[in-house]
């Protein structure tokens, strides 16, 4: 298992921004509400957004899990998918933004065959970046 970065959650403000400009639902009691609005079919839409955003961090903390979540759901082959290769490099780019999303998106405790598309690829950035784990820690094979 490794180490868990400090948790960092979407803003109410970030939320309401993006619900606003994309035009999405944002009811009381949404809990995951960037999990619950993201759709695979507005992934460019997502994308967009998150480039134009630059300068906003918590709008583009909250639009990596949308777009993750929308990778995770997908048909596309990941690997094939230049916008999937752009994206990792976004992350990588503005590490220690996503430092949190790459590790929850990891799902360690989770076997591969039975974790999220992109689960294999954010663990290959985690284990890149937060080598500091990989020599105290281990996988367990999972």
């Amino acid at each position: 298992m490794y180490s868990e970065p400090p948790i960092r959650h979407p803003t109410t403000a970030a939320i309401e921004f993006i619900a606003t400009r994309l035009g999405l639902r944002n009811e009381p009691g949404m809990q995951d509400w960037e999990f619950e609005v993201a759709e695979a079919e507005d992934l460019n839409r997502y994308l967009s957004l998150y480039a134009e955003m630059s300068d906003m961090e918590d709008v583009r903390f909250t639009l990596a899990d949308m777009i993750l979540q929308a990778f995770a759901e997908t048909e596309e082959n990941l690997e094939l998918d230049p916008r999937w290769t752009s994206f990792c490099n976004d992350l990588v780019e503005n590490i220690e933004l996503h430092a949190y999303q790459i590790w929850y998106w990891s799902s360690w405790d989770v076997n591969l065959e039975d974790a999220w598309k992109v689960t294999p690829y954010m663990r290959e950035l985690y284990k890149a970046h937060f080598s500091n784990d990989v020599g105290r820690l281990q996988d367990n094979g999972k």
